[in-house]
């Protein structure tokens, strides 16, 4: 969290020295405050900074000082506590952690800051013995002036707080591979005649068009089913989900979920009937993992969860709708080789697949019995078999 002191006065010195104290360890994970100044010449830069690398930066404005010496000299009546300090957040970086670290440190040491202040100005004044000048004003309005001298004004520079907001990439991308889950394990069976009618490149071919179609279909739901759950007005700071955006969205939930269903099919295609299931936790978890937890702030192991699909699928579903945190190159470059690579593993699969299907040695549902060199012309289904004549001569 950035302090960033635009006045260089009493009134930043204060609201400054008071957060970085609340920095002293406290026995549990929170968020840092930390000076930024230099860094930026306005608010309007500070803004930009957050939507595009930060979580929340404070701006003690500049003149704060002296507005609050002109309301307590009383020769300004159109003194507002909150046009001190403005805090950018920006909510579309990761809407969990913006509700569990940065939301609750920001209120909290906010809170504690503008009430320091508002006790030690109070103190100067009975010190000093200042006298405030006579004025129309109501008591309420004095009260409120030696109570609360100095406050701040919350703008969301890149609003992703909707209802559902915290999961819903998470959920999308999970219904979304279940239902191609049940399909493919369908495929796996449909698929043995075939090993022995086409060729492998054909066949190989034909499979992973199947599986971007099938996503490509799910996706078209997905970004559908976005504007629905999203809610067209839910903040006046959100972007429009426009043509694009809509186009946008699909794509990468395309991709996102084929990344993931060809790592699947690559399992399915070679394990046997009672490792399916294993081998679908053992895929599945660390993706919706990655999208629930806090990978940013996870020791170095850890980072590793950088590389899966749904992880960035979901930075480039934050960023569609809230334009936070844009790391195009990035995600599209991970998710893209994914499928580049987990392609040729599935190629290089199926071709063992098919020679095992051809050897005899690998039925329908993947049961395998033999050798992998073993080759017979006659397959393991009619090894054991006694033909008509045999049981006639028998009987």
């Amino acid at each position: 969290l950035s302090i960033v002191d635009l006045d260089h006065g009493p009134v930043g010195n204060a609201i400054t020295q008071t957060l970085l104290l609340q920095n002293q360890p406290s026995g549990h994970t929170r968020a840092v405050w930390q000076e930024s100044n230099g860094r930026f010449h306005d608010s309007r830069d500070v803004s930009e900074w957050v939507r595009l690398n930060g979580w929340a930066a404070l701006v003690i404005n500049s003149n704060a000082s002296q507005q609050l010496e002109l309301a307590l000299a009383r020769t300004t009546d159109n003194y507002n506590p909150e046009d001190a300090m403005t805090l950018f957040v920006s909510s579309g970086h990761q809407p969990i952690i913006y509700s569990l670290m940065i939301e609750p440190t920001t209120e909290t040491d906010l809170g504690l800051a503008t009430n320091a202040f508002a006790v030690k100005m109070v103190q100067e004044i009975q010190s000093s013995n200042i006298n405030i000048p006579a004025s129309n004003d109501s008591p309420q309005k004095l009260a409120v002036l030696f109570t609360q001298p100095v406050s701040y004004r919350q703008v969301d520079v890149a609003p992703f707080t909707f209802s559902i907001a915290p999961v819903a990439n998470l959920f999308g991308f999970l219904v979304g591979t279940l239902c191609i889950v049940g399909p493919m394990i369908g495929w796996k069976m449909a698929l043995f005649p075939f090993y022995q009618r086409v060729r492998h490149r054909d066949l190989w071919l034909a499979v992973v068009a199947l599986i971007l179609a099938w996503s490509t279909l799910i996706g078209m739901y997905g970004a559908l089913s976005t504007s629905a759950f999203r809610g067209p007005n839910y903040s006046k700071n959100a972007l429009k989900y426009t043509v694009g955006r809509f186009f946008s969205l699909w794509g990468t939930i395309t991709i996102t979920l084929t990344a993931v269903a060809l790592w699947l099919f690559s399992w399915y295609t070679m394990l046997a009937p009672e490792l399916i299931g294993l081998a679908s936790v053992c895929t599945i978890l660390p993706n919706v993992v990655s999208t629930i937890s806090i990978a940013e702030l996870a020791p170095h192991f850890y980072r590793w969860m950088h590389a899966l699909p749904y992880y960035n699928g979901a930075i480039l579903h934050r960023y569609i709708l809230s334009g936070a945190y844009p790391r195009l190159g990035a995600n599209l470059g991970i998710i893209l080789g994914e499928i580049c690579a987990m392609s040729l593993v599935l190629g290089a699969v199926m071709y063992v697949r098919q020679l095992m299907v051809l050897r005899g040695i690998s039925d329908a549902p993947g049961w395998i019995r033999g050798n992998l060199f073993f080759s017979s012309p006659i397959p393991y289904y009619k090894k054991n078999k006694k033909t008509d004549e045999e049981e006639e001569v028998t009987t």
